[in-house]
């Protein structure tokens, strides 16, 4: 390690250590999640270990819907999201500041659940296929199952809405038998393997990139609140830290905002997203990147000649691991 990254370590360390001492000097701030899935856990993580608190910031964490997430992150009633590139880069498309600070779920995580009797893709044809809204997560990443399988998604099935709710909503769908498939990640799915439907294709297994849970901002805030950016970005990665390294008490906040205490569900889950997906350092990845752009210019033209490098700024994930505060991080736990 160079002396400019070692003195960067210290300072680090410093404000890691000053940080709780300073409660009366915290900043207030509303960070949003859109979905009860892992997807969103780094937050969950970061609130319930305390790290908002401990580098000075009071943390009002908030559900918010889907589309009427991106809707709120626009419109200034909160200043930090926790959604899909997917969703947040309509947008990004219309204008508006809207970045990517960070990610750590760069493959897509969906499996596609069918019922019983569907055994083969092209069993699909003809068939109704419920995702939550059109433009989330659920919608761009059955579209991407489906077209690896060799489905056309707009000829070949329907695709129908099941509006909010998230996963439990669909899968209520699916007991009701209004949709023949949907997509689940765990651990939804494994309540739908157990009432009898079928996992025909997993996202991951298919090594489908995907950029589907990240940490969202506007460019005007980061030029307006940098320290607080930097700081959440830290917290981000402490929170990806913790989760990784603290397996039952992951477990525990899991049950918490998963709303279940079915061990094996939460398991699987714990390592399909922590294990497999978290990142130590949670950059976006192209591939992942490319991909929501390809899917966005299906519908929105202006994405085959947009900058997809104008959508993310990893410039603090970068300064966190080039100071040397990553692996020093990891280290502590060895």
């Amino acid at each position: 390690m160079n002396l400019n990254a070692r003195s960067l370590v210290i300072v680090w360390l410093l404000l890691a250590v000053l940080a709780p001492g300073t409660v009366c000097s915290q900043e207030r701030l509303k960070v949003i999640y859109s979905q009860f899935t892992m997807t969103n856990s780094a937050g969950w993580f970061a609130q319930e270990a305390g790290l908002f608190e401990r580098h000075g910031i009071s943390v009002d964490l908030v559900y918010v819907d889907s589309t009427p997430a991106v809707h709120a992150l626009t419109a200034g009633q909160a200043p930090i999201g926790i959604m899909s590139g997917g969703l947040a880069v309509g947008p990004y498309l219309n204008g508006l500041d809207i970045v990517m600070l960070g990610a750590w779920c760069n493959l897509l995580s969906y499996q596609l659940i069918t019922r019983p009797e569907i055994r083969r893709p092209e069993d699909l044809r003809g068939k109704v296929i419920g995702i939550g809204r059109f433009g989330a997560a659920a919608d761009w990443g059955a579209r991407l199952i489906l077209r690896k399988l060799g489905l056309n998604d707009t000829r070949d099935v329907q695709i129908i809405q099941a509006g909010g709710g998230g996963p439990a909503t669909r899968l209520a769908a699916m007991h009701a038998k209004k949709f023949d498939a949907t997509v689940l990640d765990p651990p939804s799915t494994v309540l739908a393997r157990r009432a009898g439907f079928r996992a025909l294709a997993d996202g991951a297994d298919l090594g489908i990139p995907f950029l589907q849970g990240g940490l969202v901002t506007r460019q005007s805030f980061i030029r307006s609140h940098e320290d607080i950016v930097q700081r959440i970005v830290r917290v981000t990665v402490e929170a990806i830290h913790y989760a990784k390294t603290n397996r039952e008490g992951a477990l525990a906040v899991m049950q918490k905002y998963l709303r279940t205490q079915d061990r094996e569900a939460l398991e699987e889950a714990y390592e399909a997203f922590v294990v497999k997906q978290f990142p130590k350092a949670p950059y976006v990845l192209p591939a992942g990147l490319q991909t929501i752009f390809d899917l966005a210019a299906a519908r929105d033209p202006r994405a085959r000649s947009a900058d997809p490098q104008g959508f993310i700024d990893m410039r603090f994930v970068r300064e966190l691991e080039q100071s040397g505060i990553i692996d020093h991080l990891y280290g502590q736990t060895r």
